[in-house]
């Protein structure tokens, strides 16, 4: 859903990306559905003619818990992005791994090679497991999101100012410029988590929020909620 007041809107529909193996799901059953490009490119073209609007792919560094095998999530992205040519693809970014420069200067890039179909999905982590694998340090969960909000300012920032200046608790620039800038409209910010933390942070910078599964009733307080927040913070 949209942090903002969007209900005016018409329902769209986005497919969870299988560029991991097993899907992420945890079970001994076989699954059937394919991890490998081929695979992916058919699905992708697929849900394009079926009407779907996007397509969210999956960050994971490290194998184990549901995905032996993983694709990186914003080359797989642009591959998908190249073998179609309406459906709009968010690509999963992880604070720690990931820079704010690096993926500003990424996304931007793609956005001129997608005509501005990219979006970005802020992840602020959960599996503490892959950080100790790959050396990240393991922050505490109010932290993480503290990180993750900070990152999305970051973002915004170096796509929209001329000259950006930023001194945060995680991030820091300085008179840094980043061009060419991605086309209009800027890449959509996606965000989930279903915590106090998360949906304070969705109503205060994110474009749209992810919920998980819940009751009717759970699911439109938090849509309430957020929403309210979102239109006290804009």
């Amino acid at each position: 859903m949209s942090a903002a007041n969007h209900s005016q809107q018409p329902i769209q529909f986005a497919y969870w990306v299988p560029n991991v193996s097993g899907g992420l799901v945890i079970s001994n059953i076989p699954q059937r559905t394919g991890w490998d490009i081929g695979y992916n490119r058919k699905l992708a073209q697929i849900a394009e003619r079926a009407g779907f609007d996007y397509a969210l792919t999956q960050i994971r560094f490290t194998a184990g818990y549901g995905a032996e095998n993983q694709h990186e999530s914003v080359s797989f992205s642009q591959a998908l992005l190249d073998s179609t040519e309406k459906l709009k693809v968010i690509a999963a970014l992880l604070p720690g791994p990931w820079n704010p420069t690096l993926a500003a200067k990424q996304i931007a890039t793609i956005s001129h090679l997608s005509n501005a179909r990219i979006a970005v999905n802020i992840v602020s982590g959960w599996f503490r497991g892959e950080f100790k694998a790959i050396g990240e340090p393991w922050l505490d969960h109010e932290e993480r999101y503290l990180r993750s909000e900070e990152f999305i300012r970051c973002l915004r920032g170096i796509w929209t100012e001329p000259s950006f200046t930023f001194a945060g608790d995680f991030y820091r620039f300085r008179d840094y410029s980043l061009k060419p800038k991605p086309l209009a409209p800027l890449p959509e910010i996606f965000q989930g988590g279903s915590s106090r933390a998360a949906r304070d942070m969705a109503a205060r910078v994110s474009d749209w929020y992810f919920t998980n599964g819940n009751s009717v009733e759970g699911i439109r307080r938090q849509v309430e909620d957020i929403q309210s927040k979102a239109q006290a913070n804009h």
